[in-house]
């Protein structure tokens, strides 16, 4: 059974009073967030919710296992100060590879004097913004981990690379917004104008597919010579942000320069096979 028809019969409303009446500063808002406010909560879902607290800053993450019949929920709280709350929606989502954020949420309950501020139907916030030297950065740590056999250093250095990419890659791309990290990842693989390759050596980098080291290095140089390529053309763009020396070897090809000199292997792969064609997102 789904944990649907759960919240329908009292679930929620039960567990708003209860942590209304828990130990801790006063609560001014509790807010149903995750897959329970998107419609989509299956039955191994858990259930997010989050309290709001008046007074100075304050975090608490506490959990909880509820019996619900024969089953077993787990109740995720996160429970903040109400204006450090607010203002966290501006800031960017760290799951969403830096993509713009839009996720359902529902309000349970809230007091007269918040109501106002917290009684929202979706969260909302902006992309990260575009990540340039550390892509480039993390393409120097891949290949030192490959140069010195760190195979775990390595594959960890890549992930973070292809998380921080498509903050870059969106920029040629129309806005789309995503409510989960799950939608995050389908979205941050599928964006629609990209470098050639791009979804391969993403899902190389990210470790969703297994290869040798030569090839992940190959792919995370791909990919960020693919990214800096692309953000030449939005250079006015993001000069504010990266600086006037890097835009300036964004413009004057000493960024491309130096990513191929990151991407040059460092030792040849033991595991290639001299007789294998590369494959399509290699050719490409």
């Amino acid at each position: 059974m789904g944990h649907g028809p759960l919240l329908q019969l009292g679930f929620l409303d039960d567990w708003t009073d209860r942590l209304r009446r828990a130990p801790g500063p006063p609560v001014v808002g509790v807010l149903l967030r995750g897959s329970h406010a998107r419609g989509a909560a299956t039955t191994y879902s858990d259930v997010d919710i989050d309290v709001l607290v008046s007074g100075g800053p304050y975090v608490a993450y506490p959990a909880y296992l509820a019996e619900t019949g024969d089953r077993l929920t787990h109740l995720s709280v996160a429970v903040r100060d109400v204006r450090s709350w607010l203002a966290r929606l501006d800031q960017p989502a760290d799951w969403s590879f830096g993509l713009p954020v839009v996720a359902p949420t529902r309000l349970l309950w809230a007091s007269e004097e918040w109501r106002p501020s917290v009684e929202l139907t979706e969260i909302r916030q902006r992309p990260g913004d575009p990540d340039l030297e550390n892509v480039v950065a993390g393409l120097g740590k891949v290949s030192a981990a490959c140069a010195a056999g760190d195979e775990f250093g390595a594959r960890f250095a890549a992930a973070e690379l292809a998380r921080r990419c498509p903050s870059i890659v969106r920029l040629a791309n129309r806005s789309v917004t995503v409510p989960s990290r799950r939608a995050a990842l389908s979205a941050a693989l599928d964006l629609p104008v990209a470098p050639a390759g791009y979804r391969d050596d993403m899902v190389s980098c990210l470790g969703l597919h297994a290869d040798s080291l030569s090839r992940l290095h190959a792919a995370a140089g791909r990919l960020v010579s693919g990214a800096v390529t692309l953000a030449g053309s939005y250079a006015d763009e993001l000069a504010p942000l990266i600086g006037a020396e890097l835009t300036a070897a964004l413009r004057d090809g000493r960024l491309d320069r130096y990513v191929a000199q990151l991407a040059r292997p460092a030792r040849p792969d033991p595991d290639a096979d001299p007789d294998q064609k590369p494959s399509a997102a290699a050719r490409e």
